[in-house]
């Protein structure tokens, strides 16, 4: 009678997980179904897998170099006179692209130095464990100008970056890459997962006229990089940290901050007074975005805010990086359009 007691309860045990299955799954909206490798109480797949996108926004830039010889620090309005970048994007199975640039005469400078311009190309990778990103950004037309005022240079500095950003998540399975950073998925419940990011970059940062003039421009300042004409230098950076979801109405309005601080090297090649040299260098980087909006089966619209920091020592001088960009996205969602291109890589 025991065996025969303990198979009706697990009979009856075995029908309310069932039943509560069934309940799980027909709450499922229209447009979604369920993942086969994540937790489908809180991640889910919209069946439209593509969309096509429009992005506009503003950003604000700026570039320090000072010297650790004293403290001294010229104060470069960076793209500052940059008030408007308009972009397009589509994902299509593992095809992930987006470019975007600046619009011209949005700018506070005087009318003589409105030249700045901007261009960015950015192609993307996500799976369940990993967010793979590529990207290139080319900008031309730097004002430099000192803390008080005293001088503005001609708009003849140019940097160009190029880097590939490897990000790995840890709790993959209930908290959702794709959602938080290319609502390719929906997250239908709050989560979070520890992230790790690897970037191998090139940058190259070119300068026409002196970057500092008289009488900043001293080698007992500068050293060997007085009179600097260009720097460039490949490098690594491995940045820690952290992404969350919060997920409202089943996940219909999310708000998803990430932040990452790291360090790494980069071999800087120079030439300045004394000729060309190279040394290997110590990075620090920082970036902190926040990522909200709405995510449907046909539409999504989000708003986007990120502040980028890059510190980078050439000894004596130094350079810091700040970018705050502040953008919104729609994003309309459509089904395969042929069965030629695969779904996945890997």
């Amino acid at each position: 009678m025991i065996w025969l007691k303990t198979g009706w309860r697990l009979i009856f045990y075995a029908s309310l997980i069932s039943s509560a299955a069934a309940q799980t799954s027909s709450t499922i909206e229209a447009g979604l179904h369920a993942p086969e490798d994540a937790d489908s109480l809180y991640v889910l797949k919209f069946d439209r897998i593509n969309d096509f996108r429009v992005m506009y926004g503003t950003q604000g830039s700026s570039l320090g170099y000072g010297t650790k010889h004293e403290n001294i620090r010229v104060n470069t309005a960076v793209y500052n006179n940059v008030a408007d970048l308009v972009g397009f994007g589509l994902t299509y199975k593992w095809i992930d692209l987006d470019f975007a640039f600046s619009l011209p005469r949005t700018t506070l400078q005087d009318v003589g130095l409105q030249n700045l311009t901007q261009f960015k190309l950015a192609g993307s990778y996500t799976s369940r464990k990993f967010f793979v990103r590529g990207y290139y950004l080319s900008s031309s037309g730097v004002i430099v100008e000192d803390e008080g005022g005293k001088f503005k240079s001609s708009p003849d500095i140019t940097m160009d970056y190029i880097g590939i950003q490897y990000t790995q998540c840890f709790n993959f399975s209930r908290y959702s890459l794709r959602a938080a950073a290319v609502h390719y998925e929906l997250q239908r419940r709050s989560a979070g997962s520890f992230l790790l990011r690897g970037e191998p970059f090139y940058r190259r940062l070119g300068v026409g006229n002196p970057l500092v003039p008289a009488p900043y421009n001293d080698p007992a300042l500068y050293g060997e990089q007085t009179d600097l004409r260009y720097a460039y230098a490949p490098g690594l950076l491995i940045m820690p940290g952290y992404g969350f979801t919060w997920a409202m109405k089943d996940g219909k309005y999310f708000v998803s901050p990430m932040v990452f601080l790291g360090t790494g090297f980069a071999i800087n090649t120079y030439k300045g007074n004394v000729g060309e040299r190279t040394g290997i260098n110590t990075e620090w980087a920082g970036s902190a975005s926040l990522n909200m909006g709405y995510n449907g089966p046909r539409w999504y619209v989000a708003f986007r805010s990120s502040y980028d920091m890059r510190y980078f020592l050439l000894d004596p001088s130094y350079f810091t990086i700040i970018d705050l960009k502040v953008n919104v996205t729609v994003g309309y969602r459509v089904m395969n359009l042929e069965k030629f291109i695969p779904e996945k890589i890997f």
